[in-house]
């Protein structure tokens, strides 16, 4: 096989590794909330609240492997656009890295970091209320809210960097 056959092939299975994260993200989101809010029919009605702030960690955890392989699969496009053997395959990244300048393709780092960001604020500030509700210590709700935030600030820093690192790898051999 030739090189740009191979390189095609690996941002196939690349995607198809970003698509389980993403699937990845929703069960184990899924599964911390159930466990913490209990499970209908159950004996134990609710679980324990402090499981929620662990979500914004999970969901940390499966971004960052996402950027990852977003960085590969930009890394290998711009390569495939150096390719001089295969017109059409460079013609094809051309217009890809144009419209993805233009930010057309920037949907699914939306998607990413918005379902993101979105679960972490909501799961975890219904544990918090709870917490409020249910007069559990001050210094308790405290220290929930401030591993809730640095959670939150993770998620954030995790986006920065990403977009920090997908202008390098852009700029990969321009200079």
């Amino acid at each position: 096989m030739d090189a740009p056959t191979l390189l095609k092939e690996e941002i196939n299975k690349t995607l198809d590794s970003l698509h389980d994260f993403s699937k990845w993200k929703l069960i184990v989101v899924s599964a911390l909330a159930a466990t913490a809010t209990g499970l209908p029919g159950s004996k134990i009605q609710t679980g324990p609240s402090w499981l929620l702030v662990v979500v914004p960690f999970a969901c940390a955890y499966v971004d960052l492997n996402s950027y990852q392989y977003l960085l590969r699969i930009f890394l290998i496009a711009k390569v495939l656009r150096q390719v001089e053997e295969d017109k059409v395959l460079r013609q094809y990244e051309n217009e890809c890295e144009k419209y993805r300048a233009q930010g057309y393709f920037s949907m699914g780092m939306f998607a990413q970091l918005g379902s993101s960001v979105i679960i972490s604020l909501i799961l975890p500030g219904f544990a918090c209320a709870r917490l409020i509700l249910d007069n559990t210590d001050t210094w308790m709700v405290g220290a929930f809210v401030a591993v809730w935030l640095v959670g939150i600030a993770f998620l954030v820093i995790c986006a920065i960097n990403y977009r920090r690192n997908a202008h390098l790898v852009e700029d990969l051999g321009d200079s």
